[in-house]
C-alpha cells in the first residue's frame, strides 16, 4: 500500500499549537493548494486541506510560520472518527499528517509578504506561541487526538535556520 502526499501551498491560517496530555506538541493549520484549471475553464481552483504536525516539527511550524507562508509538505493522508460529545453521532475528519515541512520562502520574502499584508508574523503572536507553552484541555470523552507515527521527524538540526538564509 502507498499513502504518500507531497504538496506545495500557502498557509490559510496561523498554526495552532497544542499539547497532548503526555506532552506531545501538535500544530494544525489549513493549506491552500492550487489545482490546474479544468478543460472547460481557464481559472485555477484551490483545495483547502487540513494539515497536522507533531513533535519538534509542530513547534517549529508554530514558531516560524504564519498565514500566507509558502511551504512544501511531505506526509500521508489520514482519517479519524470520534463520538460527538453532544451524542449526535460520529465526527469524521480527513487530514494530511505532515512528517516534513519545507519553508519555501526566504526570511526576507516572508517579511515583505507580512508588510504587504499588514501583519507582524509569528513574532507578533501571544507569548505562549513563541515559547511553545500553550496547553490544551483534554479531548472530549471518547475522542482521541491523532497519534504520530514512528516516522515523524524533523529534517533539520534545531540550531539551523529554517529559512536557509544564514
Amino acid at each position: 500500500m502507498i499513502n504518500n502526499v507531497v504538496l506545495v501551498g500557502r498557509l490559510g491560517t496561523d498554526p495552532e499549537l497544542t499539547y497532548t496530555q503526555s506532552g506531545t506538541a501538535i500544530a494544525k493549520f489549513r493549506l491552500a493548494v492550487n489545482r490546474p484549471p479544468r478543460a472547460d475553464s481557464d481559472q485555477e481552483e484551490t483545495d483547502w486541506l487540513d494539515v497536522v504536525t507533531f513533535g519538534r516539527t509542530a513547534e517549529i511550524c508554530a514558531q516560524y510560520l504564519d498565514k500566507g507562508a509558502l511551504v512544501g509538505i511531505e506526509g500521508r493522508v489520514q482519517s479519524r472518527t470520534w463520538e460527538r460529545s453532544d451524542g449526535s453521532g460520529r465526527g469524521y475528519a480527513v487530514e494530511i499528517n505532515a512528517q516534513r515541512v519545507q519553508f519555501l520562502e526566504s526570511r526576507q520574502k516572508a517579511e515583505e509578504r507580512r508588510r504587504h499584508m499588514g501583519t507582524s508574523g509569528p513574532q507578533g503572536r501571544p507569548p505562549q506561541y513563541q515559547q511553545g507553552q500553550q496547553q490544551s484541555p483534554p479531548p472530549p470523552q471518547g475522542q482521541q487526538p491523532p497519534q504520530p507515527g514512528p516516522d515523524v521527524d524533523w529534517a533539520m538540526d534545531e540550531n539551523e535556520d529554517p529559512f536557509g538564509d544564514q
